[in-house]
């Protein structure tokens, strides 16, 4: 670009002598420039132009490009500015540019005041370049976003987006970015809103069980199974959703990928988010039957319930519970391993130090024996320890929920479990030691509903210490036992009944101090008898009349 001398009006004197070069800028200034002289070289822009276009600055500044910048918006000097401009300045103290100016400044073909200079393709000043600031390889180019970090050595496409399990080469994946990405996807998932487009988005799941599924290298090992815990943990909030459990249930390779992770993954979190996925997929009606049915499904609920991390005991067995809710389950879980599902159930309900591990187990078991089929009863009453067990929880467990749990279990399995099978022996001897408990009329009811049936009676009452338990609920005298003790007077009542056991009744101590202390009570005991059945006194009249001839 050739120089141009420059005219007096609107500079400084002696500014008419000043060489400019390609850039703009003088080159051998004696003065310092205008701060409008600053401000309009590059109208609408926040960075100054690339070095190579001569000196950006003169006097102390030269060959620094940032001190002209740094002091941009610096006010001058009175002695800096020229005469004819004092009278132009803006309120807050620095300069605006006059007509003046502009008509000086729109001599330099350098510096494209107008935005169409950038715009154009066809920028004859620059030699037929695009660039501006002549600056070469930009034709045709839009200009770079700098907010969109791209690493220059890499070319990606979109194979490397969409098809993410097509080979890549070395190098062109960070894995801390992949992690970053996969953490922002974490929390969005936890939005409620959000839970059901995610899942629906096209690939969205398959690159997370890439993640999930896939094998750590050396090298990046630890920002690979941050991204295999962060994954599964997505997975785990989309579950949350009713509107995804079915779709993530039969989204091939899903479950299996859980399994996994649940059965070998060397992180407790990891492990802890697996049981959780399977927790959330069993709510859904839907998933119930199919889940029972997956290979080693589970095998890995039982292997989780025995889990170091306490948080993993927990969900699993939340999980049991709820596949258990369903009636064509019970049986398949029953007999799972000869037992085994039964065995780590037990085991968590006597020993687990955590509250809600117990009470999920309880739960389980009391799941199974409510919706239960002749292989359930069976299974679970002959299963070594199983109702001893529940009858140690409803006396010594300190959580209301799991007492109260194994209490209704009993309760139900005594419905189911009669004479002459095999196990009657077992329930019977839990009811007797578990009466004891009177919180609720579970073990009562239980008690009353076997007396019912003529087969159990006779061995009901040849069975040490139930008459004497009996005895007890029938001679208890609190506000809260009233209904307790209605259901231990009608049991001993149908107990009399039978007759090849009369003289066993006779003989009880107990139960003939109960009976005569209800019969011989004042007029008004009867009050508290339930509005529904027949009074206590009545009921003990009965027992005592069937029992008179064996007096």
């Amino acid at each position: 670009h050739q120089s141009d001398n420059m005219s007096n009006a609107g500079f400084p004197p002696g500014a008419q002598s000043l060489n400019m070069s390609g850039s703009g800028f003088p080159t051998d200034s004696q003065e310092p420039r205008r701060q409008s002289d600053i401000t309009d070289e590059w109208p609408g822009q926040s960075e100054a132009p690339l070095s190579g276009h001569g000196s950006t600055g003169g006097g102390e500044g030269q060959g620094q490009p940032n001190d002209a910048w740094d002091n941009m918006y610096t006010m001058p000097a009175a002695s800096m500015m020229p005469e004819s401009n004092q009278s132009n300045n803006a309120p807050d103290g620095r300069f605006q540019i006059d007509e003046e100016d502009q008509e000086q400044e729109a001599k330099y073909a350098d510096f494209p005041f107008d935005q169409d200079v950038f715009d154009r393709g066809d920028n004859d000043v620059n030699g037929g370049n695009d660039d501006p600031y002549g600056r070469p390889g930009n034709a045709g180019q839009q200009e770079e976003d700098i907010f969109q970090f791209q690493e220059p050595a890499l070319s990606p496409s979109s194979r490397d987006y969409f098809n993410y399990s097509d080979p890549v080469e070395d190098g062109e994946i960070c894995p801390l970015a992949v992690r970053k990405v996969i953490q922002i996807m974490r929390y969005f998932s936890r939005v409620l809103s959000a839970m059901e487009p995610l899942a629906q988005q096209s690939g969205l799941v398959d690159a997370l069980l890439y993640h999930m599924t896939k094998k750590p290298r050396s090298a990046d090992y630890e920002e690979e199974v941050s991204s295999r815990v962060d994954a599964i943990a997505v997975v785990v909030n989309l579950a949350c959703a009713e509107e995804n459990k079915i779709m993530l249930v039969y989204h091939p390779g899903l479950l299996d990928a859980v399994i996994n992770i649940a059965n070998h993954d060397p992180i407790d979190e990891a492990r802890e988010h697996a049981a959780i996925v399977l927790m959330n997929l069993a709510y859904a009606e839907e998933n119930k039957v199919h889940m029972v049915n997956q290979d080693h499904l589970l095998d890995t609920l039982v292997h989780l319930l025995s889990d170091v991390s306490p948080f993993t005991r927990r969900y699993a067995s939340a999980a049991l519970f709820t596949l258990a809710c369903t009636y064509a389950n019970t049986a398949v879980m029953a007999r799972h391993c000869d037992g085994g599902i039964l065995e780590a159930l037990r085991k968590v309900l006597l020993n687990d130090p955590i509250d809600e591990a117990r009470v999920n187990a309880a739960e389980a078991l009391f799941n199974m024996a409510r919706n239960n089929s002749d292989d359930t009863v069976e299974n679970m009453g002959n299963h070594p320890r199983l109702l001893a067990s529940l009858a140690h929880s409803v006396l010594t467990d300190y959580s209301a929920d799991v007492r109260a749990y194994s209490a209704r279990a009993l309760e139900w399995l005594s419905a189911d479990i009669h004479h002459p099978m095999p196990c009657h022996r077992i329930l019977l001897k839990a009811l007797t030691t578990s009466s004891q408990w009177t919180k609720t009329t579970c073990i009562a009811e239980a008690l009353k509903m076997q007396a019912s049936l003529g087969e159990n009676r006779r061995s009901m009452v040849e069975h040490p210490g139930l008459l004497d338990a009996l005895a007890t609920l029938s001679l208890l005298d609190g506000v809260t036992d009233d209904e307790v003790k209605t259901c231990a007077i009608s049991a001993l009542e149908r107990l009399s009944k039978e007759t090849t056991t009369r003289h066993i009744m006779v003989k009880s101590e107990g139960v003939m101090t109960a009976l005569t202390k209800a019969t011989f009570a004042e007029d008004g005991a009867d009050d508290d008898a339930p509005e529904e059945g027949t009074p206590n006194a009545l009921l003990m009249k009965n027992a005592l009349k069937n029992l008179a001839e064996h007096m």
